[in-house]
């Protein structure tokens, strides 16, 4: 029991953002939430989501292992098996740095129905205080992070603490295409 326990311990801070102990708690929102202050990356996935179809928003980071533990396990295949669904790649917390170049090596790449973007922080990743935590105006406190929109715009589905595998994101994706009119 006290090996579990420990094990437990050890391993659950793998991507856990903790609290910077020099600035604000990790969950409190900065003023980067008006759309007049919006990110380029910001503006960009808000003209893709207000397109009509379903479209999937995932933030993660390079240093990351449980953002690099998704893409392992085969996000390209749900990529490739949904060509007409959008996907917005963002990555955050990494010094505004895409990191293409990585999302590539797992088989993602840009394309007509997969964009690629760096949301960057006020300052230096680095210093916790600085890292944006909100998107649009929704709070991005965890990495990875997934959301799945519909209905220009509409955000169906929401995976905002750990790793979503690729079975788990097609059955959102497919949920988010349903009607959901109970009338």
């Amino acid at each position: 029991m006290r090996l579990a326990l420990f094990v437990l311990l050890a391993t659950s801070g793998a991507c856990a953002q903790t609290p910077a102990l020099d600035g604000p708690p990790a969950d409190a929102a900065p003023a980067d939430t008006t759309a007049a202050e919006r990110t380029e990356a910001e503006d960009a996935v808000a003209a893709t989501i207000a397109e009509p179809g379903v479209h999937v928003v995932h933030f993660w980071a390079p240093w990351c292992g449980n953002s690099r533990s998704e893409y392992e396990a085969g996000w390209y295949e749900a990529v490739a098996d949904h060509p007409d669904v959008t996907f917005s790649f963002v990555t955050i917390w990494n010094d505004g740095e895409a990191a293409a170049d990585r999302l590539a090596r797992w088989g993602i790449e840009a394309s007509d129905h997969v964009f690629i973007y760096a949301q960057p922080d006020l300052g230096p990743s680095a210093d916790r205080s600085l890292r944006r935590r909100t998107f649009l105006g929704l709070p991005v406190t965890w990495t990875p992070t997934t959301w799945v929109f519909n209905r220009e715009g509409t955000l169906a589905y929401a995976f905002n603490y750990g790793e979503v595998s690729p079975d788990l994101l097609a059955t959102a994706i497919e949920d988010a295409r349903a009607d959901w009119s109970h009338n």
